[in-house]
């Protein structure tokens, strides 16, 4: 079972293709989160894309449809990427869980931060295509 030392270890290596982010999710430990969380605010402190995806894919692996406000929050810092990564990871949590997604997706529109408000308002435009797509 890989920890996320292993994890962070592996992010910088040109080879690795991220096994290790599968190992450690595997068994959806929630108390990993917190630790995740964190790093995934340091990786977006040194504008290091990569490490930002890897970890939150591995957020989203272990809280699902949960992850989202992490995930738009963590979206909303501008560090220089197109944010693909990231974005498929938001919409794979937004369909995890469609309505649970319009309810957490809906409390961030009122965040005090203006861009959180607007990643927000995309993730809400999200929501309803893929309800809209459903129904």
């Amino acid at each position: 079972m890989a920890t996320i030392e292993d994890l962070l270890a592996c992010i910088d290596d040109p080879d690795d293709d991220s096994t290790r982010a599968y190992e450690l999710t595997a068994s959806r430990d929630r108390s990993l989160t917190p630790r995740l969380v964190d790093e995934l605010g340091s990786f977006i402190a040194a504008e290091h894309f990569y490490g930002r995806d890897v970890i939150a894919d591995a957020i989203a692996e272990i809280e699902g449809v949960e992850a989202l406000p992490v995930l738009i929050r963590a979206s909303a810092v501008d560090i220089g990427d197109d944010q693909d990564s990231l974005g498929s990871t938001i919409m794979e949590a937004i369909w995890a869980d469609i309505g649970r997604a319009a309810e957490l997706v809906d409390e961030l529109a009122s965040d005090n931060d203006p861009r959180v408000r607007d990643k927000a308002q995309w993730a809400r435009s999200m929501v309803d295509l893929q309800a809209s797509r459903k129904a």
